[in-house]
């Protein structure tokens, strides 16, 4: 069966509590015959959690979604996890950080950055093709090579994560150490951004990729906080500049952080959100890339 023929198979390509890849090569389309005449769908791993299933969705872009996320729990349930390995040999330093993240545990903070490492080399495996796989094959070959590169991988993305939190630490000091209630929009202000970027999930929401900014981001928050006392005017001047976009945003029906399943146009927002803060508040720093408001409003122009 070619994949990029509709299949006429029966409903009982619907399957649940599967573990790993036991269903055969899954069709793009999926053609059923009802009361004369015929409904299309587009079969899909969903993830489950501990489990995935194999459903039938109403539209191809949400079954490319939910195969995406039911892709990488198969490799997660598929490659065996080496995380009790990485939590035994953490530095202090980063066992300390690790410590006083938003996540209940170390072990989970380490767990979801495993899904979000996980994730990552699913994408680079699967180049085109985003991280949807439909065939047994395909599945194999890149389950392998998550297994082979997935050690090395997580002790690199279990470091910067050690080092975001060292340096958040930092941001939560410096807003403590402010004690002036005409500072105290703009101390709320950094709480807020320090809360959307820092949140239980926040490792495989973000993705790693995205991750190697916060430092940035954090940085431009210690900027922002050194000049606060003695440039408070400049500071309220840029916080309305900011404010200007990220209504535009909230207006477009933006969060953060992000709904799971929100519009690709509004995720991209979200952090041209935050490098705009970086471009008002710590233009020392730099951008990566260009960001203006005009950049803000055609993005999300492009998501109606």
């Amino acid at each position: 069966m070619s994949r990029n023929n509709p299949a006429a198979a029966p409903a009982s390509i619907e399957q649940d509590g599967l573990t790993a890849w036991s269903f055969g090569d899954l069709p793009e389309v999926l053609d059923t015959r009802v009361a004369g005449g015929v409904v299309r769908g587009y079969p899909a791993i969903v993830d489950r959690g501990k489990s995935v299933a194999v459903r039938v969705e109403a539209t191809a872009d949400a079954a490319t979604a939910a195969t995406r996320a039911g892709v990488r729990r198969l490799v997660l349930l598929g490659v065996p996890s080496p995380s009790s390995y990485v939590q035994e040999h953490l530095t202090s330093a980063e066992k300390l950080a690790l410590a006083a993240s938003p996540y209940p545990s170390a072990a989970a903070l380490i767990e979801d950055c495993r899904a979000a490492v996980v994730q990552r080399l699913v994408d680079a495996a699967t180049g085109a093709a985003h991280g949807v796989i439909r065939t047994e094959a395909e599945f194999t070959r890149v389950r392998d090579l998550v297994s082979a590169a997935l050690v090395d991988e997580l002790f690199a993305c279990v470091s910067l994560v050690s080092r975001i939190l060292t340096k958040a630490r930092e941001v939560e000091r410096g807003i403590k150490s402010q004690n002036s209630l005409a500072l105290l929009g703009p101390l709320n202000d950094i709480r807020t951004q320090l809360s959307g970027l820092l949140h239980p999930g926040f490792v495989s929401a973000t993705g790693v990729d995205r991750l190697a900014h916060y430092p940035r981001y954090l940085d431009g928050m210690l900027d922002r906080l050194k000049t606060l006392g003695s440039e408070p005017g400049k500071d309220r001047t840029r916080m309305s500049e900011y404010e200007r976009m990220a209504k535009a945003f909230e207006d477009a029906g933006g969060t953060i952080p992000p709904a799971p399943n929100a519009p690709a146009a509004l995720v991209e927002t979200r952090w041209l959100l935050e490098e705009y803060r970086v471009s008002v508040f710590a233009q020392r720093l730099g951008t990566a890339q260009p960001v203006s408001p005009q950049r803000i409003m055609k993005a999300l122009a492009a998501g109606r």
